[in-house]
């Protein structure tokens, strides 16, 4: 767990993030969040209702009983029906969200970049490759993997304390048994991936000067020369930096693969070992089976939801360091040039 929250880079998270939540957008941003918060809540109630539900269809059928058949898939269908447009108003207000972020964040850098000290320190600086890229493509991919990461992290908080005690309910040994399985997955993940982040910054920054690379070729062609037989050489070796890159990076991900390929398919085995001596012997009804395992599974996904963007967290922290880095150049320049 320690080495998953080791990933991102907080000073610069601080940096890059701050801004806009202190701007004059801050109330719209707010209001959109207060929505999307309102909107978890619901289908969280909804999920429980549905988890409930489908250990009573289940014992009903079990037990051949027909009017209880019909009462509870009625019930399942309408909470499917109330569930949907929850589902489509929280993609709407979170994609919004970040497109209001994006939008402020763009300008906020435009703005520092256009200034004729700061333009000139930051592409003078060899640590800051490509600072458009950063102000278009790397902020656009921020913003929307701020309002992603968070909001799943949010959303899987509400779902383990919510169906955590769901599974005390059933048996306390359903809760404690997902939250040591869970913490144990996230451990071992969190050492296998330890260098993801490294690779995805290099990765970034390879493809960058790539394209660099590629516009430059393009501007000599333009004017009918030769390409230099230095820029062809850079070119193509940034295209095998690039592929090394991704094989470090795919290497890394077929391991996690391969753990995870084992480890998550027990979640469904577990609480019925778990539950089944109560049912055999007669203390709990058949759907409670049913409800035990839905509830383990939503717990236990809420609870490793790192691991699943373990890959996207990798990402998102190269991408707030290159962010980080070329603010931090633009607010020394713009300091040393006040200064003078």
């Amino acid at each position: 767990m320690k080495g998953l929250f080791a990933l991102l880079p907080w000073r610069r998270l601080l940096k890059v993030g701050k801004p806009f939540w202190l701007s004059a957008s801050r109330n719209t941003a707010l209001a959109h969040l207060g929505a999307i918060f309102a909107l978890l809540a619901v289908n969280a109630s909804v999920a429980v209702f549905v988890n409930q539900t489908a250990g009573h269809f289940m014992t009903a059928v079990e037990a051949r009983a027909l009017p209880d058949f019909y009462f509870y898939l009625f019930g399942s269908v309408a909470a499917i029906l109330v569930a949907a447009p929850i589902g489509v108003f929280y993609a709407f207000f979170r994609t919004r969200l970040a497109l209001i972020w994006r939008n402020w964040l763009t300008a906020y850098l435009f703005d520092h970049y256009l200034n004729h000290e700061v333009f000139y320190g930051v592409n003078e600086n060899p640590d800051i490759d490509n600072p458009e890229q950063r102000m278009t493509q790397d902020v656009e991919s921020f913003c929307n993997s701020s309002v992603g990461l968070f909001m799943a992290i949010v959303d899987a908080t509400v779902n383990v304390l919510t169906f955590v005690t769901v599974l005390w309910v059933i048996s306390p040994s359903l809760s404690v048994t997902v939250m040591v399985y869970s913490t144990l997955g996230l451990l071992i993940v969190s050492a296998i991936g330890k260098n993801l982040v490294e690779h995805s910054f290099s990765l970034m920054k390879r493809e960058a000067d790539l394209r660099a690379g590629l516009t430059a070729a393009r501007t000599v062609l333009s004017g009918r020369e030769t390409v230099p037989e230095s820029l062809a050489s850079a070119v193509k070796s940034n295209l095998g930096g690039v592929i090394s890159t991704l094989m470090d990076i795919l290497k890394l991900n077929a391991k996690i693969q391969a753990f995870t390929g084992v480890f998550n398919p027990l979640v469904g085995i577990i609480p019925v070992v778990i539950v089944a001596p109560s049912y055999f012997a007669g203390e709990i009804p058949f759907g409670t089976i049913t409800q035990a395992v839905m509830a383990f599974s939503t717990v236990f996904n809420g609870a490793t939801v790192l691991i699943a963007q373990f890959s996207g967290l990798s990402s998102f922290a190269a991408i707030t360091n290159r962010l980080g880095a070329l603010l931090e150049v633009m607010e020394e320049r713009l300091s040393t040039s006040t200064l003078q």
